[in-house]
Formats: C-alpha cells, structure tokens, sequence
C-alpha cells in the first residue's frame, strides 16, 4: 500500500486539513470537508462501479475532495459539493488516451471562479507563514513529489517562479515582497506539491515535465503582470490546454508508431 505515491500525497493533503482545523482557524469547517470528500469519492464510486463493473475504494476521489476542501471557500456549502462534481465528472467524462485531460481539482476551480464568483473564491490569504508549520508541510509535499516521481516539476516551478519573480521587481518595479511573498505561504506550496504534480496530467519525460512546470511559472507571471488574481489556477489550466494537450496527442501518436 505504501508503494502508491497517492498514499504520501493523502498524508500531505491531511496534514493541512490537521493544521488548519487545529492550529489556523481555517474559514472552511468541518461540514465542507466532509461534503467535498463525500461528494466527490462517492460519486467516483458510483461512476467508475457502473461503468466498469468495478466497486474498488475511490482513493483518487478521496484526495481530489480534500484538495477541494482546502483550495474553495464559500460561506454556502452546496459550492463545496458542486465543485467535488465538476472535478469528478470532468475527470472521468473528459479523458485523451484513457487517462483525464485536467487536473480534477485545477479545471473544477477555474469553472466555479469564473463562472460563479459570489459564491466560490480561492483561500490565499487564510495561509500563516509560521515556520513550524511550514517545514512540516514542506517536507511531507517534497516526500510526496518524490515518491510520484514529480520532484523535478516542483523544482522547476519554484525555480521559474523564482526567476519571473525577480524580473518582475527589476522590470516592473514591484516590491521584493510582493514578488517573493507568496512563495513562504502554504497556499503556494499546495499549488506546487499537489497541484502540478499529478501524474495522470503532467508529461511521462522529464525534460517535458520541466518545461511544462516552467511554462506554468511563466504564465502565473504574466497574469500577476496583469494584477489577474487566482493567477496560478488560471496559469496551469492555460498551459495545460495550449500545451499540454497538443504534447500528450503528438507523444501519444509517437508510441503508437513506434509500437
């Protein structure tokens, strides 16, 4: 069971769930949690049961509605389950050589922010920047990209965050904190560990992975640039679209010839 890099990533997902409801004082209670992972491995359950006559244990689904717990926030709760749903379906209705084409939790979040903005909003500013926490958090979401062999994705994010970072306070003028700041909040390290290193949507070579994780870094930017806030969810749904898919049919094509 350890063997499956999901397991490390529920670990990582669940500390911030611990740390927020213990410790933070997190705007999202307990109701949202359990309506999010119960909508979303529910409904997992009943379409992967239905569909492939197989009733296995959603652990997928498990993970993408902690994830939703942690990145929505809705003073209404029915937001909580509605975006578990879109993530699912889309997961499993929207597919390119049999694996999902988005990140579950990242299209989910895009749709509910743009199309019904009273209701859903990113958490950023909920985050504390306290070094305990952050160690700790840290270092289980380096255990859990290294054990889903994404490390190299979540080095080349923080490091082309890094570099636009800092030419956005040489060209643009922007405060070094400002620049800099978001990357010593927990928001920035969920994006980073969880949500560009899902194997099922980034690219199986290294080479790839790295150009896709800067590519995000680079669009995160220009938004920023732009003063486009939930700038990084809008950024990985870009480059996955406008990159990432055309890569997966090209690759795909590719084996297929040489199979």
């Amino acid at each position: 069971m350890l063997k499956d890099p999901r397991i490390y990533i529920l670990v990582f997902l669940l500390s911030f769930v611990a740390a927020g409801q213990i410790f933070l004082g997190f705007f999202q209670k307990w109701d949202a949690f359990f309506i999010s992972v119960g909508t979303a491995a529910g409904l997992e359950f009943l379409i992967v049961g239905i569909r492939k006559k197989q009733w296995v244990f959603p652990l997928s689904a498990l993970i993408t509605g902690i994830g939703i717990s942690l990145l929505l926030s809705s003073y209404a709760v029915w937001p909580y389950a509605l975006t578990a749903a879109l993530a699912i379906c889309i997961k499993q209705f929207v597919r390119l050589g049999g694996s999902h084409v988005f990140n579950p939790n990242n299209v989910a979040m895009v749709i509910m922010l743009i199309g019904l903005p009273a209701y859903a909003v990113s958490t950023p500013k909920q985050w504390t920047n306290g070094i305990e926490v952050m160690i700790l958090i840290m270092a289980l979401g380096l255990l859990a990209a290294y054990k889903a062999k994404r490390l190299d994705s979540v080095l080349a994010f923080i490091g082309g965050f890094a570099v636009f970072a800092w030419l956005r306070v040489e060209w643009f003028g922007e405060p070094v904190f400002y620049s800099f700041g978001p990357m010593m909040g927990a928001s920035f390290q969920l994006f980073t560990f969880f949500m560009i290193t899902d194997p099922k949507t980034t690219p199986p070579t290294r080479r790839a992975r790295i150009l896709f994780a800067f590519l995000i870094a680079f669009a995160d930017a220009w938004l920023r640039i732009l003063h486009i806030t939930n700038s990084q969810f809008y950024a990985s749904f870009l480059i996955t679209l406008m990159v990432g898919i055309p890569y997966r049919l090209r690759y795909g094509k590719q084996m297929r010839e040489s199979g």
